[in-house]
């Protein structure tokens, strides 16, 4: 299991409350920071994951293009690990990470199974009208037209032919405003294989959800490679 992060928590706490079930379950279980982030912060005073977002579309494509090669580089680090089984590599993404991982699974042949909990698709508008990211790029004056220049080659949407037959289980929750429901629902067109399952609350109450989804999504993989 390769885990992808959300964007800027100061911690890694609800991405523990994964891993640890899913070790528990029996899973190898690897993570990667991605740009901006903790360790990778450009400087020690600045928030993890802050200034992911960038100032221009080209500089948050190229943000999000660097998290996707550092996760391809992170799955064949994974799948090389002794204790793994290259052929049953599943890639689980939160928020930003989910987006990131349908990034990853359009593109990588390694992974056989997703799980994106909160995640969309369309970036281009997602970025322009998400409650998170929107006020951002309208401050700046970011128009669609240049994130859809900058953001070519990254988009789900891009790969559906080839998405086609790639199982994946999608996790959204209804009163989502930073993934809004449009761009949950083009998630689920990029990978017509695809569950998509909905669940009550918002981005950031859903965090309530941690008391059982843990365990609920671990009992789902595992059913997966039965």
């Amino acid at each position: 299991m390769l885990v992808l992060p959300v964007m800027a928590a100061p911690n890694v706490w609800i991405e523990t409350r994964f891993t640890e079930r899913f070790v528990r379950d029996g899973l190898v279980v690897m993570w990667v920071e991605m740009p901006t982030q903790f360790h990778r912060r450009p400087h020690p005073s600045m928030p993890s994951g802050q200034v992911f977002l960038g100032r221009t579309p080209k500089r948050l494509a190229a943000n999000f293009r660097q998290s996707v090669l550092d996760a391809r580089r992170a799955l064949g680090v994974l799948a090389e690990r002794p204790e793994a089984d290259p052929d049953r590599i599943t890639l689980f993404g939160i928020s930003l990470g989910a987006l990131v991982g349908a990034a990853v699974y359009s593109v990588d042949p390694r992974p056989r199974h997703a799980v994106f909990l909160m995640g969309g698709a369309d970036f281009p508008t997602l970025a322009r009208n998400g409650s998170l990211s929107g006020p951002f790029a309208r401050k700046m004056g970011i128009r669609i037209e240049e994130l859809k220049s900058a953001w070519s080659g990254l988009d789900p949407l891009e790969y559906k032919e080839r998405n086609a037959g790639k199982p994946a289980l999608l996790i959204n929750v209804r009163s989502d405003t930073v993934i809004p429901r449009a761009n949950a629902l083009l998630l689920a067109a990029a990978f017509p294989a695809a569950r998509q399952v909905w669940l009550p609350l918002g981005h950031y109450s859903a965090i309530l959800h941690l008391i059982w989804l843990p365990r609920w999504v671990s009992k789902e993989i595992a059913r997966v490679y039965r």
